[in-house]
C-alpha cells in the first residue's frame, strides 16, 4: 500500500511539474542574448542596446510559420527613438511596430527559437520595459506554413527589462478573452 501511494505521489508531482514547464506551447518573449533567454540587461548609461523579439514553437507541436503580429512599446525614457528591424525573409512588415505589426517570411520558419526582429535603443538611464502587446485587429495570431494559412495563437513569455526585471513573468502571458470558447451544450445545460 505505501508503495502505491509513493507512486501516486510522484506521479502527481511529475505531471505538476510538467505542466508548469512555460516553453511548452507558442511563445513570443524579448531576448537581449538570443538564444539564452535573457530578459534582461544592465547597460551602462548612453549605450546601445539590441533587444531581440524572438518566437519559439519548439514543444508546441506546430510545425513552423509563415507570419505574426504584435505591437511593441518602451517606457518613457529608457531609450531615444528606437530602431525596428525585421529579420524574417523577405522583410515583409504591414503597419508599425508601435501601433500594431505583422511581420511576413517568404518561406517556412521552423528552426526555433526564432528571431523575428530587432529593436535597437540607445539607453537613456531610466529603468523600464520593452513590452509586447496584442495587435489592435489580430491580437497573437501566428499563421502556419499551410495553404492556406491557419492562425494559432502565442502567450508572452517575457517583456524585456533594461536596468530592472521585467513585468512579464516567469509563466507568462497567455491573455484573457472575457467571452470563453464554450459548446452549445454547455450553454443549453445552464438553463436546465
Amino acid at each position: 500500500m505505501r508503495v502505491i501511494a509513493i507512486v501516486a505521489s510522484v506521479l502527481v508531482l511529475v505531471a505538476g511539474t510538467a505542466g508548469a514547464n512555460p516553453i511548452v506551447g507558442e511563445w513570443l518573449y524579448i531576448d537581449f542574448d538570443p538564444p539564452n533567454f535573457v530578459h534582461r540587461v544592465d547597460p551602462p548609461i548612453y549605450t546601445a542596446v539590441d533587444a531581440y523579439v524572438m518566437l519559439d514553437l519548439t514543444n508546441s507541436g506546430e510545425p513552423g510559420f509563415t507570419s505574426v503580429s504584435f505591437r511593441l512599446d518602451v517606457t518613457p525614457g529608457v531609450s531615444s527613438p528606437p530602431s525596428f528591424t525585421n529579420l524574417l525573409p523577405g522583410d515583409v512588415a504591414i503597419g508599425d511596430w508601435e501601433t500594431g505589426i505583422t511581420l511576413a517570411s517568404t518561406e517556412c520558419i521552423t528552426s526555433f527559437p526564432a528571431q523575428i526582429a530587432v529593436l535597437s535603443l540607445y539607453y537613456l538611464g531610466t529603468p523600464g520595459d520593452i513590452a509586447i502587446y496584442d495587435h489592435p485587429q489580430y491580437p497573437r495570431w501566428v499563421v502556419d506554413c499551410q495553404d492556406p494559412g491557419m492562425d494559432f495563437y502565442y502567450c508572452v513569455y517575457s517583456f524585456g527589462g533594461v536596468d530592472k526585471d521585467p513585468d512579464v513573468g516567469p509563466f507568462g502571458d497567455c491573455g484573457g478573452n472575457p467571452v470563453e470558447d464554450v459548446s452549445w451544450t454547455t450553454i443549453k445545460s445552464l438553463y436546465r
